[in-house]
């Protein structure tokens, strides 16, 4: 294992200042606390993990895989230091530890951290009006490289040309008098230095210029020799004139502008065919906002063009990675492919989910990001009712070019009675990709055996069927996507080396405090941390969070864990969005009713709020709880409710129209809904059986995504030790290869294989065959 000196001399240091890190970050995102660590501590161990980074950085380290490993764990190590120390009153100090900081997370892989972290904190309010061209000129390019790293839509980018612009103009005014005043022994060094900075702000304006275009001057699209020219200047002019200063930061700026172009969505898609052309050019411009999508995740970029998904002909590919890593951007780009592939036969894609929740989603979202590509792709969705009903049958058989599905979402079930039922033959036109969404579910015994079943058939019978299987959390995935592809397949199992972000999973019991009066007694909340997210966070603390009097006053009155999820998602609540789960529709009504507090009445509730009220008023008359409950910034979600109430709850989530939805446990098998907090009431599904360890890690990886906080939390409430145990051992549990749901099932039923009548009486899975 390669190691370098100065980690020597921090030995234990190191891992005593991540500690004090992790402290302050966790007491600042969950209770805003006053930092009382050593902060001199802290940025001596920081500063060194940068020199070992600017050390690295003089060698080739991407040519060595050792030595990358460590450049990359040295900088996220240092970027967890620095971005919980507090900030300089001198704002160009502190805008430099900012870009630095942001910096090193970029070369560590963690470019949304740094993006999160710059739109959370406050804009730095840089003299970039200053009378002093040195400092308004660093006051400019620390602005627009912060804005580069932050991204925030075509606003940052159109900003960062306009301060250009303004330095340009300005040069002519500020310029030669800011030089004439320098002292002769200075005046070439300060000339030089100027020389440089105007360097870093042409680099900054040709990324600038391919974050958004994908090229420079409508021409080049070699990004990478465009930045290496203007940062061979800079280097040149710093060793030159010895700019102790400017030389490190431009270093880490070099490399951090490699990264990012590496990153670009540009880079990742060039030259793959026209429809990804013009996905991409949609998902840049999106209206222009700040919805635009610009990189791509590492995750995404490993898949697509380091391990070659794009541009592949492997039938097929088993895609495992964490939740929230970006698999469905992925699978629309295999989609384009494919379709691309096949598109003189008019081949169509199907994409398949476990739940009716997840069929919603996905058919959103694809139409959304499909709508401004030419020719026209068009996205059906098919309920997974156990039939086919004369719209359906319509849609699916419509012959018109401009009107034919090229994409349905649908249930596996759902496929395999339309499959049995001729709809290849009859439609004229090939399935050419099959996406398989959440499929881990191959191991469950209920389901996976006719999503087993399916995707055989379909490897059998469909000549041209090409698969793509998007999961987390297994370790056999080669095994896996040989069984469908041969040795024409492939699998990208990126599960342990990367994270969206900081995750606590922990357990909260309520303790009893001091005596309010004779027959009541204060509490308060501790959470014991289980789980923390590999290498980044250190918790040995129990940590206390406050009680609510307005749900529970009283100790007794928090006693019952439907109560104590109340206090808790009340608490989570502060930093973003939260869903809440208990097992059954009667106990996810009455948890929901104890958030009926004040606080959290909206004053006027928003369009989208009043446009469903409405609704529900019409369908259930105003006495229907849901109303009310929709006042509070309270959703509801359980199988008691109507297909439409459902998706009416998701579609408000999505729009953050709601700050809790509370829902039954099987929730988990569906959700895709970006929140800061999880808080489960119960780990099981009704009838008292266990959530299984993957939907557990599903929901888990929903807590804190790329879009939402640094930290995400998963709280399991206890009312006893012993609830305390069995969540321990819960949570402790992991998923681990993906296995044959028949072989598991014929290995239950061993002794009836002789007996069909008694074995399909005894196990109606096997109806199927």
């Amino acid at each position: 294992m390669i190691n370098h000196w100065l980690l020597d001399t921090l030995g234990d240091d190191r891992t005593k200042a991540l500690k004090l890190a992790s402290s302050i970050q966790i007491n600042k995102e969950l209770f805003e606390r006053p930092i009382k660590e050593d902060i001199s501590f802290i940025r001596r161990v920081g500063e060194t993990l940068e020199m070992v980074v600017l050390d690295l950085l003089l060698e080739t380290v991407k040519d060595n895989k050792d030595k990358h490993e460590l450049m990359q764990t040295c900088a996220a190590d240092a970027f967890r230091l620095y971005r919980v120390l507090p900030h300089s009153e001198n704002v160009i100090e502190t805008s430099i530890l900012k870009l630095r900081s942001s910096v090193l997370a970029v070369l560590a892989d963690m470019g949304a951290d740094a993006a999160r972290m710059l739109r959370e904190s406050p804009w730095p309010e840089l003299p970039i009006e200053s009378q002093d061209w040195r400092e308004r000129t660093w006051a400019v390019i620390l602005d627009v490289w912060l804005r580069l790293i932050r991204k925030q839509g075509w606003t940052d980018r159109d900003m960062v040309l306009q301060r250009i612009l303004d330095l340009r103009e300005s040069q002519a005014k500020f310029e030669k008098d800011y030089l004439e005043k320098q002292e002769a022994n200075y005046a070439k060094s300060s000339a030089l230095e100027l020389m440089g900075l105007y360097h870093l702000t042409k680099a900054a304006e040709v990324f600038a210029y391919y974050m958004t275009d994908g090229v420079v001057d409508e021409k080049n699209y070699q990004i990478h020799q465009l930045l290496e020219t203007h940062f061979d200047r800079v280097m040149a002019v710093c060793k030159h004139a010895q700019l102790l200063e400017l030389d490190p930061l431009s270093r880490l700026l070099e490399a951090c502008s490699s990264q990012m172009a590496e990153n670009s969505i540009w880079t990742v898609t060039r030259a793959v065919n026209s429809r990804v052309t013009q996905f991409v050019k949609s998902l840049v411009d999106r209206g222009r906002g700040d919805k635009a999508i610009f990189d791509v995740l590492p995750p995404q970029r490993r898949t697509l063009a380091e391990k070659g998904l794009l541009g592949s002909s492997r039938r097929a590919v088993v895609v495992s990675l964490p939740t929230s890593s970006g698999k469905t951007l992925i699978a629309q780009f295999r989609i384009l492919q494919a379709l691309n592939q096949f598109d003189q036969e008019n081949g169509w894609v199907a994409y398949l989910v476990p739940t009716k929740t997840l069929v919603n989603q996905i058919t959103r979202r694809l139409r959304r990001d499909f709508e401004a590509l030419n020719p026209k792709i068009v996205v059906e969705q098919v309920s997974p009712a156990l039939e086919v009903d004369s719209v359906e049958s319509g849609l699916l058989h419509d012959h018109d070019s401009s009107r034919a599905f090229r994409v349905l979402v649908t249930t596996p079930e759902k496929l395999d009675l339309m499959l049995r039922q001729g709809l290849e033959k009859e439609i004229g036109r090939p399935l050419t990709l099959v996406v398989v969404d959440e499929a881990h579910n191959l191991q469950s015994i209920h389901r996976g055996l006719k999503l087993e079943l399916l995707l055989a058939t379909i490897n059998n019978e469909c000549q041209h069927a090409q698969f793509l299987l998007l999961t987390p959390f297994i370790n056999n995935a080669k095994e896996v996507s040989r069984w469908l592809g041969g040795t024409n397949s492939d699998d990208v199992s990126l599960s342990i080396d990367w994270q969206p972000n900081d995750r606590l999973i922990g357990i909260i019991q309520a303790k009893k405090g001091k005596a309010i009066n004779k027959k009541s007694f204060d509490y308060n909340l501790q959470l014991d941390t289980v789980h923390t997210t590999r290498h980044t966070l250190f918790v040995d603390d129990i940590l206390e969070l406050p009680r609510n009097s307005d749900i529970a006053p009283t100790y007794t009155k928090v006693s019952n864990c439907g109560s104590l999820a109340a206090v808790v998602a009340q608490q989570l609540k502060e930093r973003g969005p939260v869903i809440v789960m208990h097992t059954t529709p009667d106990w996810v009504w009455s948890l929901a009713k104890k958030l009926k507090i004040d606080i959290n009445k909206s004053i006027k509730p928003s369009d989208n709020i009043k446009l469903v009220q409405q609704f529900l008023e019409l369908e259930f008359g105003q006495d229907f709880a849901l109303i009310d409950l929709l006042s509070y910034g309270i959703g509801v979600h359980h199988a008691g409710l109507s297909d439409d109430v459902r998706a009416l709850m998701e579609w408000l989530f999505e729009k953050n129209e709601l700050n809790f939805l509370v829902a039954t446990t099987t929730i988990a098998q569906g959700v895709n809904f970006p929140v800061t907090g999880v808080v489960m009431a119960s780990h099981q599904y009704p009838y008292g059986a266990d959530m299984p360890p993957e939907d557990f890690w599903n929901i888990a990886g929903r807590a804190g995504r790329i879009d939402q906080g640094s930290l995400g939390v998963v709280a399991l409430v206890a009312d006893s030790e012993s609830k305390v145990n069995k969540l321990r051992e819960f949570i402790d549990r992991q998923a681990g290869d993906l296995n044959s749901a028949l072989i598991e099932l014929a290995v239950s039923s061993k002794d009836l294989l002789d007996d069909l009548g008694a074995i399909v009486y005894k196990y109606p899975e096997w109806s199927t065959f």
